[in-house]
């Protein structure tokens, strides 16, 4: 591992120090141009995760909030070939392996026992993709993209977590006013299995003078897809217990459910609408209202059969939304949003990770999210954000003792962002 870190870094620096290497850099005679552009995040976070709302009345209020210094740093480069009408692009990032997340924490604490002191935290992929150019007759654009790519689908920021790189094979034609995207993913490893993601957008894209209008409808659909640790819905959460009444664990460190219900037709199924408005009021203001509802029209079960435990009905819970407004005047930005996610409208793993992140995994969560921003130069900017969230219902849940308790915990994170674009 020290010795590709050691590896990547040498490569950075022959593509990014002036005068060190680039005199020397010589493109394949095909390739017509190499762009580099990246990006730095310096992030600090304070999370109240109120975690003593559920206690008993009396008990001690033990919570404090957590605070924590975060980078994110992104490198991207990009071949054209235009002879042969094909690109290749790849990216570096800082994190881990999870999909929602670029994030690297400033001497992470991997346990109460161990820390790091000025951990400098790891690149990995971030995406790599080939992209062919089509000329088809009567289309304005048409391409196709192989491998692992950015998001190609138009949403907001709460379906998709803006981190997530679908894997798979991507194609998009453009007829002007209207496009139409299809795309078949490698979504997850299921045993022998490919876990696939099938997914279709249609939509339009309207411009009257200073007003522009976007608006697509999305499905989404899933197989082989095990989410849950105890094997996905739906599932009771009785669990084995031995004489002495603790839990009965498998190999896996997971308790193992009394008994198990496989007739109910649990799915991921999401038809996903979505819009948005961008009223450019002269060249320095300009409003961005929009919207989008998503349901999963493959919940199915009775309670405590769906994502969360309890008595919450899956089919009931299968409806997400978010209503939002950007603004831009001169130098400064102002974003607000009002959101709700029901237990089961959505796949915690690819949602945005920062609303409702401490909070079933994001799901059965409800709440606002408010940012300023200030562009301080062309390229480096600050931007304070404030996610407010709590329980979209707090009827009752199983708690990790087994017991059932309604939800009562409100959370509130920050951000403060310092942003630097090259």
């Amino acid at each position: 591992m020290k010795r590709m870190k050691i590896i990547v870094a040498l490569i950075l620096a022959a593509c990014l120090i002036p005068g060190m290497a680039m005199a020397e850099l010589k493109l394949a005679k095909h390739i017509d141009s190499l762009k580099l552009k990246g990006d730095l995040r310096v992030r600090f976070e304070r999370h109240d995760q109120d975690k003593d709302a559920n206690n008993a009345p009396g008990t001690e209020d033990t919570n404090n909030p957590k605070d924590r210094l975060r980078s994110r740093f992104r490198l991207g480069a990009f071949w054209k070939a235009p002879d042969e009408k094909w690109e290749v692009g790849a990216g570096l990032c800082t994190g881990k392996h999870s999909s929602t997340s670029t994030n690297d924490t400033w001497s992470y604490r991997e346990s109460a026992k161990k820390s790091e002191t000025f951990d400098s935290g790891d690149l990995r992929l971030d995406y790599a993709y080939a992209k062919h150019s089509l000329n088809i007759a009567g289309l304005k654009k048409a391409n196709i993209i192989l491998g692992q790519q950015k998001n190609p689908f138009q949403t907001s920021w709460l379906l998709w977590d803006s981190d997530v790189r679908p894997a798979g094979f991507t194609g998009h034609a453009d007829f002007g006013m209207a496009f139409v995207t299809l795309g078949v993913y490698d979504f997850i490893q299921n045993d022998n299995d490919l876990g696939m993601m099938t997914a279709l957008q249609a939509g339009a894209k309207i411009k009257n003078g200073n007003i522009s209008f976007l608006g697509a409808l999305t499905g989404y659909f899933y197989n082989n897809t095990p989410f849950l640790d105890d094997g996905g819905p739906p599932y009771d959460f009785e669990y084995l217990k031995d004489a002495n009444g603790d839990y009965i664990l498998d190999a896996d460190d997971r308790k193992i459910p009394v008994s198990w219900d496989d007739s109910t037709e649990y799915k991921y199924n999401i038809i996903d609408l979505y819009g948005k408005v961008d009223i450019a009021v002269d060249k320095k203001v300009k409003i961005s209202p929009y919207i989008q509802l998503f349901t999963n029209i493959g919940a199915d079960g009775d309670k405590g059969e769906g994502y969360l435990p309890g008595d919450l009905e899956p089919d009931s819970e299968n409806m997400g939304w978010v209503l939002g407004v950007k603004a831009k005047i001169n130098k400064a930005s102002f974003k607000l949003s009002y959101a709700q996610v029901g237990a089961d409208s959505c796949i915690p793993d690819l949602k945005n990770a920062d609303f409702g992140s401490s909070l079933n995994d994001g799901v059965n969560v409800k709440g606002a999210v408010v940012a300023l921003g200030y562009k301080i130069t062309k390229h480096f900017s600050t931007e304070l954000t404030a996610y407010l969230y709590e329980p979209l219902t707090d009827e009752a849940i199983y708690t990790e003792d087994g017991l059932r308790k309604t939800d009562q915990r409100n959370m509130s994170m920050y951000h403060i962002d310092m942003k630097y674009k090259f």
